[in-house]
C-alpha cells in the first residue's frame, strides 16, 4: 500500500490540506473509494487494488491505531456536531418558522436563486453592523438571526453535491 497521510475526517483519505476539511468526494456523497484527490504533500494510491480496507478501518489519522472504544462505536472522523453552538440552531429555526408561515411552504427557500440570499444576507449584515441589537421590521426577529439563516441557505445551496 502506498504511503499517504490520512486527512479527510469523513473517509480518512488525504484529499484536503486541513484535517478539519471533508474531501470533495465525500462532500458529493461518493464515499471513500472515490476519494483520491492528490495533494502536494501526499502520495495517494492510484488504483483500488493497492488499498487494504481492513488496514484503513483500523487506522486513525497519520496511521495511528484507533482506540479500542472505536470497536464498540466506530465514529472516528465523523463530524462532532456537539461542537456547534446550539443557539444558532434555535435562531435559524425561529426565522424558518416565520418564513414558513409567510410563504406557506417549508421548502420555498429552495426555489430562490443564491444571489438573492447573498443580497439578503448582506442587507441583514449591514443592519446588524449599524445596530447589533436591531430587529427586522417585518418579522420582529434580530437581523443577526436572519443573516445566519441566509448563510445557512447559501451553505446548503452552494454545496457541490446540492441539487435544486
Amino acid at each position: 500500500m502506498g504511503n499517504f497521510k490520512l486527512e479527510c475526517k469523513t473517509c480518512l483519505f488525504a484529499a484536503r490540506d486541513s484535517y478539519s476539511a471533508i474531501c470533495s468526494e465525500c462532500v458529493k456523497g461518493n464515499g471513500y473509494l472515490n476519494c483520491y484527490v492528490p495533494s502536494p504533500k501526499v502520495e495517494v494510491p492510484t488504483d483500488h487494488d493497492q488499498i487494504d480496507l481492513e488496514s484503513i478501518n483500523k487506522l486513525g489519522r497519520d496511521g495511528i491505531t484507533l482506540p479500542p472504544d472505536q470497536q464498540a462505536k466506530a465514529d472516528y472522523g465523523k463530524a462532532k456536531l456537539s461542537l456547534v453552538p446550539r443557539r444558532i440552531i434555535w435562531n435559524i429555526a425561529a426565522v424558518r418558522e416565520f418564513g414558513t408561515e409567510k410563504y406557506k411552504d417549508p421548502d420555498n427557500w429552495r426555489r430562490v436563486e443564491p444571489e438573492r440570499y447573498r443580497d439578503a444576507a448582506y442587507r441583514h449584515f449591514l443592519a446588524y453592523l449599524d445596530d447589533p441589537k436591531s430587529v427586522d421590521e417585518e418579522s420582529g426577529l434580530p437581523h443577526l438571526w436572519h443573516l445566519a439563516c441566509n448563510i445557512a441557505f447559501l451553505c446548503e445551496m452552494e454545496d457541490p453535491g446540492w441539487v435544486n
